[in-house]
């Protein structure tokens, strides 16, 4: 989960389904207040946080690439793939580093207590620990991690060293295990050249209680990501030069250690051209390589490890998604119109097994799952086109619909139970006070869509600002969206309740802007963290409404409201 640094203080959002922030798809693209930017001094981490059409550059800009022209004239733009994956989170708490007071704070979703535990020095980097109320939180200046519990008044802390100047933080999803790292491309996004890590050293952190140990390894060149199987036993570090599998209960049983990384691609694609997806089982990766009429699954945990199988494409793939149980691949192929369905290894051993949907009476590029993997909705984020395309993968001969919608798409994400889904909607340029009529008001509006599954009913909802980040509560009979108008006193700041059974919406005024959305299942809270300067969460029931906010996470100075 990505974190943001907010005057000091970094909140580690647990339970948030909604990605990073997004922009529209103007060029130029204006911000909430109407001003216009330059797409190339947006801040990035990866080409998904960019507008539509432009690329996260090697120091961290969005930038348009340069065109490619071929015989059909100039592409469209690259899809932008937005995260919607469900966060490893707290079951009842919100946890802000404290970076000033050197203290994690631990806010109660049930009680709106404070709770601040001294964790080292200078701390910004935080993530809960799935299957507890634990944290981890790395302090920044001497190389040290704290596993935090909670524990009544005083929580227990367990520190274990760490490398020095490592600034990115994953933890296993069966909360056994944590790697942490270092990302040059958001050292230079946040802070400049200074305090630089190492570019192939990690360290992996044992979490369990009583057992709380670091070992620090050699991996690949430069890691840009690191994926875990679903046990939780292997972490693969997705470096240049290939994917480093380490053995989690090896390691840290065992001394510091070199892992070389396994090739999955080939050296002539630049790094930040290919794309790494490791399945659910661990055993298989799926690579893209940008640009490529063909798809390849590399060996990265069975018995022949590096061993490559070429897919061949009809187009190349603008997005590929895997399905939950490690089993298949999807692979979208826009210029053909197809959707590529790869079962893992047969067709890899066979690729005459491989299916396709034609999908010609669509416009797709990207692709997301449901949680179960039996409904998929294809759209395109490259070009504006408003419709949207839901397969149902769990029947025979994958039947499809196409429904029309009343703007063009930019994200989507689908509820808990797979019944709904929201589109986050793309701007068209221009002020929609000036527009000639109702549908070009509606094209140059802000908004976001919530479409029903089994009719493909929409219901619109324009927006005064652009709709941020947003997730559904545990049974999807709601769905929570910030409206962040910026950090000028009089801009929109608001969090919307979607009653997804009516489409009836609701707007929750709050008292600062939003920064991100999230759920605390144990306590049945939404919760939205906001930028104020001395920290601000605010508190939601999933059942009521009711809004509770809390200001302020110093333990004697927290001020609830």
């Amino acid at each position: 989960m990505r974190m943001r640094l907010l005057l000091g203080m970094s909140a580690v959002l647990a339970g948030a389904c909604g990605g990073g922030e997004l922009s529209g798809g103007d060029s130029p693209y204006p911000d909430a207040g109407g001003h216009s930017s330059d797409a190339g001094t947006v801040g990035c981490l990866s080409s998904n946080e960019c507008p539509t059409g432009y690329v996260c550059s090697e120091f961290g800009r969005c930038e348009r690439p340069p065109p490619a022209p071929t015989d059909g004239g100039t592409p469209p733009p690259p899809e932008i793939e937005y995260e919607f994956s469900a966060p490893i989170s707290s079951d009842r708490y919100v946890y802000v580093a404290m970076t000033a007071q050197d203290e994690l704070a631990r806010i109660d979703g049930e009680t709106l207590a404070v709770t601040a535990t001294p964790v080292g020095k200078s701390p910004r980097l935080v993530a809960a620990i799935p299957g507890s109320d634990g944290a981890v939180v790395l302090d920044s200046i001497n190389g040290t991690a704290s596993v935090v519990r909670p524990n009544g008044a005083h929580d227990l802390v367990k520190v274990v060293p760490t490398l020095k100047n490592l600034n990115r933080l994953d933890v296993d999803p069966s909360g056994r295990y944590a790697v942490v790292w270092f990302d040059l491309t958001k050292q230079l996004q946040s802070t400049g050249i200074g305090g630089v890590g190492s570019f192939q050293d990690v360290t992996v952190i044992a979490l369990q209680p009583g057992l709380e140990r670091a070992v620090d390894l050699t991996v690949g060149f430069r890691p840009r990501e690191v994926q875990f199987d679903a046990a939780g036993a292997r972490a693969y570090v997705i470096t240049q030069d290939g994917v480093s599998v380490i053995d989690l209960g090896y390691s840290v049983t065992h001394g510091p250690s070199i892992v070389p990384p396994i090739p999955v691609s080939d050296p002539a694609f630049p790094p930040e051209s290919v794309e790494v997806h490791v399945v659910s089982t661990g055993t298989y990766a799926a690579v893209r390589q940008l640009g490529e009429n063909s798809l390849h699954i590399v060996d990265v945990g069975g018995f022949e490890l590096g061993r490559q199988w070429t897919i061949p494409l009809a187009s190349p793939a603008t997005d590929i998604d895997l399905a939950p149980n490690g089993t298949r691949v999807y692979a979208v192929e826009r210029a053909a119109k197809k959707l590529a369905i790869i079962d893992v290894p047969g067709d890899a051993l066979d690729p005459n097994g491989v299916e396709t949907i034609d999908l010609t009476g669509a416009t797709i590029g990207s692709l997301v799952l449901s949680r179960d993997g039996n409904r998929g909705l294809l759209f395109t984020n490259a070009t504006t086109d408003e419709r949207i395309t839901m397969v149902k993968l769990d029947q025979a001969g994958y039947p499809f619909v196409t429904w029309p919608l009343k703007k063009s798409v930019r994200a989507v994400g689908i509820s808990p139970t797979g019944t709904t889904a929201i589109v986050l909607n793309a701007k068209a340029f221009g002020d929609p006070t000036t527009a000639a009529n109702v549908d070009e008001y509606i094209d140059r509006s802000y908004g976001y869509s919530l479409v029903d599954l089994a009719t493909g009913f929409a219901k619109l909802q324009i927006t005064p600002v652009d709709p941020g980040t947003f997730t559904y509560a545990p049974d999807g009979s709601k769905a929570y969206i910030s409206l962040d108008g910026g950090d000028v006193p009089t801009a929109v700041r608001a969090l919307q309740v979607v009653t997804t059974q009516n489409g009836v919406v609701i707007t929750k005024q709050l008292g600062s802007p939003p920064s991100a959305v999230g759920i605390l299942p144990g306590a049945n809270m939404a919760f939205s963290s906001q930028r104020h300067p001395l920290g601000r969460v605010s508190f939601v029931h999933l059942v009521t409404d009711a809004v509770r906010t809390v200001t302020g996470f110093d333990l004697n100075s927290n001020i609830v409201n």
